[in-house]
């Protein structure tokens, strides 16, 4: 007990992140299953955005607009199906844990909350007209795997040893790992971008990146390259 009582101090932030989730994801799919759509309200549909923004731009806020702009982030912790919110819970542990370790809860939960909202701009960058829904904490992910791979470019880090990698790592084999993954998502928006958020993806790495490489602060067991 003691042991989980240290763990959770210490990864609280993703106790957070992940109760949020899966909470959402829980609701979602028993409201779905009684015919229920009450939690759609919560999907980022790049048309009902870009109509508030227009509106906002042209008279001012409005209290009409916030659910639009409410909706780039709820939809972070909406996820269509139980393959969708493992893998993305997965990869924010892989990530989330070595940004968490370097920068700590706030700049963790501030980089989720922030990349998430990046990652809807660049979804309805992308496709501004469309009326399909979006949701998954993807933008999220890639924003951590953007702040890794933007301090990883500035210091020089402890290498990797967090579950379920299996032994520690190079530094570099984990940015190959991300910017490959980004690479993937560029190629994705030039071919069939059905069912993949390719621009909340690559949105998400670039509000990532730029933290990593302006904003954040030294990480803890940084030693310069």
């Amino acid at each position: 007990m003691s042991q989980f009582r240290t763990f959770l101090r210490s990864y609280w932030p993703f106790a957070v992140v992940f109760a949020v989730c899966v909470l959402g994801f829980t609701a979602e799919a028993i409201l779905s299953a009684q015919g229920n759509d009450w939690m759609d309200r919560f999907l980022l549909v790049p048309s009902e955005v870009t109509a508030s923004w227009q509106e906002f731009l042209a008279n001012g806020y409005e209290p009409n607009q916030l659910p639009a702009f409410i909706t780039l982030l709820s939809a972070a912790f909406l996820h269509a199906d139980v393959e969708h919110i493992a893998m993305n819970l997965v990869f924010i542990w892989v990530f989330g844990s070595l940004v968490l370790r370097e920068l700590g809860a706030i700049w963790f939960l501030g980089i989720f909350i922030f990349t998430a909202i990046t990652g809807s701009v660049g979804q309805i960058l992308l496709d501004p007209e469309s009326v399909i829904p979006v949701l998954g904490a993807s933008g999220a992910l890639l924003g951590l795997e953007g702040v890794y791979f933007g301090m990883a470019l500035r210091w020089r880090l402890p290498n990797p040893d967090v579950w379920p990698i299996s032994h520690p790592i190079a530094q570099e084999r984990l940015m190959i790992f991300a910017a490959l993954g980004i690479l993937l998502d560029i190629s994705g928006i030039l071919g069939d971008r059905s069912g993949v958020a390719f621009g909340a993806h690559i949105g998400g790495f670039i509000g990532g990146f730029v933290l990593g490489t302006t904003l954040i602060p030294t990480p803890k067991h940084a030693t310069f390259q």
